[in-house]
């Protein structure tokens, strides 16, 4: 392994996973700009269109984003027909979350612009060296759980 990256300590990690993280999600947040999206945005409507009807609490989990943020993201997406909301017919006190039309059709507009961004780190680190990422990111978020 390479000198430079041995010497890192724990205290740099946190400033190199963000550095990583904004540089990854530079372009794709370029591209949701055009859509009048924000990131959190677009993770809740990938989240709600991969997984169809999800409560909050596993939708503010999967998207990672926080339950205060998700709230106000739903508000906006709900007012804008994105994302419809209804009571769980399981438990009244659960809210069901999932796209509408409109927010589906947004989706296959986005998604293929997002793919684009992916592909084109794809090729400027590897195939390989983006499986040994997700790897190592995976081992790292399992640790806590």
């Amino acid at each position: 392994m390479c000198e430079k990256y041995m010497k890192v300590d724990f205290e740099s990690l946190p400033i190199l996973l963000q550095k990583a993280r904004e540089s990854v999600v530079l372009a794709a947040r370029q591209t949701l700009s055009n859509f009048e999206l924000t990131e959190q945005q677009w993770r809740v409507i990938r989240t709600t269109y991969l997984n169809g009807e999800l409560n909050a609490q596993t939708l503010a989990s999967q998207s990672a984003i926080l339950g205060p943020s998700l709230s106000r993201i739903l508000n906006r997406l709900e007012q804008d027909g994105i994302l419809l909301r209804k009571i769980s017919p399981g438990d009244q006190r659960e809210l069901v979350i999932s796209l509408s039309a409109k927010g589906k059709r947004l989706h296959q507009k986005v998604q293929p612009k997002v793919q684009a961004n992916y592909d084109e780190l794809s090729s400027k680190l590897s195939n390989n060296k983006i499986s040994q990422l997700v790897g190592l990111l995976d081992d790292v978020i399992a640790i806590d759980q």
